[in-house]
C-alpha cells in the first residue's frame, strides 16, 4: 500500500500548506497531459476512420484496359523466387532472358541487372540465400497487360 498520500494528509493537517500545492499543481500537470493525450487519440482515430473508410474501387474496373490506355500512373508487377543456383548464375541467366525477349540497355552489375522493353523497365536482382540464390523480378511501365506479360515471362524462365 502507498504511504504518500498519507504523509501528505499527516503533513497538510499539520500545517505544510506548501507541501499540498506542491501536489496539487503537480496533479494538475498530469491531468492536463492526459487529457491533451486522449484529445490527441479520439482526433487521430476519427481522421483515421474517415482515411480508411474510403473505399478502393472495384478490381475489374481498375485493371481495365480503356483505363489504362492512356494512364501516366505506371504499373508495377513483382515476384520472387528461391532457386537451387548460386547467385551469380542467377544474375547470367537473368541476363540472357532479358535480352532474349528482346529488352535493350541490358545492363548487370554484380548481382543486379536491368533492362529496358518499349516503355518498360525491368529488374532482376539475385541474392546468396544458403547455397542457392533468391532472386526478386519487378516490371513497371505503362500498359498493365503488357508489364505482367513481361513479368510472367521473366519468371517462367527463371
Amino acid at each position: 500500500m502507498n504511504a504518500y498520500p498519507v504523509f501528505i494528509a499527516i503533513q497538510y493537517a499539520n500545517g505544510d500548506k506548501q507541501l499540498f500545492k506542491r501536489v496539487a499543481k503537480h496533479s494538475k500537470e498530469v491531468f492536463s497531459a492526459v487529457a491533451i493525450g486522449v484529445l490527441i487519440a479520439i482526433i487521430s482515430a476519427v481522421i483515421l476512420e474517415y482515411i480508411y473508410s474510403v473505399k478502393a474501387p472495384n478490381e475489374t474496373v481498375l485493371f481495365s484496359e480503356g483505363i489504362h490506355a492512356n494512364s501516366k500512373v505506371p504499373q508495377l508487377w513483382s515476384d520472387h523466387k528461391l532457386l537451387n543456383i548460386p547467385s551469380n548464375k542467377c544474375a547470367s541467366n537473368g541476363q540472357l532472358i532479358l535480352k532474349g525477349l528482346g529488352f535493350n540497355s541490358v545492363i548487370q552489375n554484380n548481382q543486379y541487372i536491368y533492362g529496358n522493353f518499349d516503355g518498360n523497365r525491368a529488374v532482376i536482382k539475385c541474392v546468396d540465400l544458403a547455397e542457392k540464390s533468391f532472386v526478386y523480378i519487378a516490371v513497371a511501365g505503362s500498359n498493365v497487360k503488357q508489364v505482367e506479360k513481361l513479368r510472367n515471362e521473366i519468371s517462367w524462365k527463371l
